[in-house]
């Protein structure tokens, strides 16, 4: 047996800051093993699947480059890796928390624990624990964003299991037409916002669209997860202290009301936590 060290890939679709990433390459690492990089789709989801499609072939370009395929699976995660642990064997699960109630979570928990396979969920909007009692939670937070941004790892032993179905592929053609759902879209798009000083076409943008605004067009970025929380308010927190600094009110107001609307995620997933 291989020995399989998953990192399954759900709202959190890049390389760059992603802590369960990370966990999995270093597990094998100190373990022996493969890292296997997963994606399970449910094949009954009316979600947008161009814009999805998008950002799952960036990911899997993002990941050939270090030396890793996405394997592609459809169905229940608890028979996927049921599967995969009968043919293989699984001796971790590597995943990062999604901000909605998540029965997915609770049902292969259960599986991991019946089958003696360790099973690992990070933060990726803020963090886990509660703030200490002489600390406000935005300061905490705020704390939790400004630490050091995870390095896209190289993935030294990965496993090649077969790729499964090629979901990237639907409809080819009609995805080659298309730059509005990938990681690179979501950083040009980002970027445009954010400006720079001495850029009048960008200052025009900025004066026109308040963060607040802004924020909803990027929604859909960060709940898939092609950008994470903590890039953008790393991005944004400089920016607007280049803004400050230059004199450009307006601007630096706009890209504060941006900063406002990042903790959101963060306060829905706590809030299904408290349920």
């Amino acid at each position: 047996m291989s020995l399989l060290h998953i990192i399954w890939f759900r709202n959190d679709l890049r390389v760059h800051d992603n802590a369960a990433l990370r966990g999995a390459c270093f597990t094998a690492d100190r373990d022996g093993g493969e890292v296997l990089a997963l994606v399970i789709e449910d094949p009954e989801a009316t979600e947008d699947w161009l814009q999805r499609s998008e950002a799952l072939r960036d990911l899997s370009a993002a990941l050939e480059q270090r030396g890793a395929r996405l394997h592609m699976r459809s169905g229940d995660p608890s028979e996927v890796f049921s599967e995969l642990h009968r043919a293989h064997g699984v001796r971790s699960v590597h995943t990062n928390e999604v901000p909605y109630d998540d029965a997915e979570i609770s049902s292969t928990q259960s599986w991991a624990l019946r089958a003696g396979v360790r099973f690992q969920t990070y933060s990726q909007y803020g963090p886990l624990e509660a703030p200490a009692p002489y600390e406000a939670a935005e300061a905490q937070w705020e704390k939790y964003m400004a630490r050091p941004r995870f390095a896209p790892p190289d993935v030294a032993s990965p496993a090649n299991v077969g790729v499964g179905q090629n979901l990237i592929a639907k409809e080819a053609e009609v995805l080659e037409a298309t730059t509005n759902g990938g990681r690179r879209h979501a950083i040009a798009l980002l970027r445009t916002f954010l400006g720079s000083v001495s850029d009048p076409q960008r200052i025009a943008i900025t004066e026109a669209e308040s963060g607040a605004v802004f924020f909803e067009r990027l929604k859909p970025f960060l709940l898939l997860g092609v950008l994470s929380p903590r890039e953008v308010w790393q991005a944004a927190s400089s920016a607007h202290h280049q803004m400050h600094r230059a004199g450009q009110d307006i601007r630096a107001a706009s890209i504060m009301s941006l900063l406002r609307r990042l903790p959101e995620l963060h306060k829905r997933r706590a809030a299904v936590r408290t349920v």
